[in-house]
């Protein structure tokens, strides 16, 4: 079994930041306008109560307008083993409207090939960690380092950091793959 993460590894979120973005007056003024630069401009702009509210909005309303990362419906689809998506997004934004995030999700995936994929959502990492011991897949695919380092995660479960936008160059603590083209050829013999 290979377990993926949902947010920023599955789905490719710079759209739906750029449409809330515009929504709350805090594009970016220059290029590349992708999730990080309109973090960094709504932190610069408003701190972190802006960032957390543009937040609510790019993974609710806005969610429409994210994309699958590229290669992701191949590798879905050339896996011969179990896949399932863990997640640790919240039910409702920490700010803002409360929108059901995790309905979000599952009505944006409905629309793609994982639509079948099984989906389970816990409330924080430390819960997910735990899943992904239950679970015991041979691989977790995250975006997040933290997730790898948190209490209780499994050594059975080979830790791939997702890093399309070369985040982390300097990581060596377990295998990195910058496309989903590399975790076919990683994951998939």
């Amino acid at each position: 079994m290979i377990a993926i993460d949902l947010d920023n590894t599955i789905i490719c979120y710079d759209r739906a930041f750029s449409a809330a973005a515009a929504r709350l007056d805090c594009l970016p003024e220059t290029a590349p306008i992708n999730k990080s630069t309109i973090k960094a401009t709504a932190i610069a702009a408003g701190g972190n109560t802006l960032w957390t509210c543009l937040q609510g909005i790019a993974y609710g309303k806005e969610i429409t307008a994210a994309e699958l990362f590229p290669g992701c419906a191949d590798f879905i689809a050339a896996a011969r083993e179990d896949l399932v998506i863990v997640s640790h997004k919240t039910k409702f934004p920490a700010i803002g409207h409360p929108t059901d995030l995790r309905e979000a999700a599952r009505t944006f995936l409905a629309t793609t090939p994982l639509a079948d994929l099984p989906l389970l959502f816990l409330d924080s990492r430390i819960a997910k960690v735990a899943k992904i011991a239950d679970l015991q897949p041979r691989a977790l695919i995250d975006d997040l380092p933290e997730v790898m380092t948190t209490d209780g995660f499994p050594a059975t479960t080979v830790f791939h950091l997702f890093d399309p936008g070369d985040s982390h160059p300097c990581w060596t603590v377990s295998p990195r793959v910058r496309s989903w083209l590399e975790a076919s050829e990683t994951l998939i013999a």
